[in-house]
């Protein structure tokens, strides 16, 4: 597995959002932090009908999962370009 991103922050509708990467049984999360704005969210990629998707634990926030998670991804892929 790779190694671990250190914390970094991201736009999202507004807000400035904390994301700390995690690994759990081999498998990458990310928590996501509010600032107290509302309930912070753990999301991790998983697998629907064979393709790749972003999942939150616990399920039920799966459209902020969807969205926060392209923007994680984009921040990662800018990151390594550099």
């Amino acid at each position: 597995m790779r190694e671990i991103e250190p914390p970094f922050e991201i736009d999202y509708t507004g807000l400035r959002l904390s994301v700390t990467e995690h690994e759990i049984s081999d498998e990458r999360v990310f928590h996501i932090s509010f600032g107290g704005v509302k309930k912070d969210l753990t999301i991790a990629v998983g697998l629907s009908g064979g393709k790749k998707v972003w999942m939150s634990i616990p399920q039920g926030r799966q459209l902020e999962a969807e969205q926060i998670g392209k923007l994680i991804a984009n921040y990662i892929r800018n990151k390594r370009k550099e």
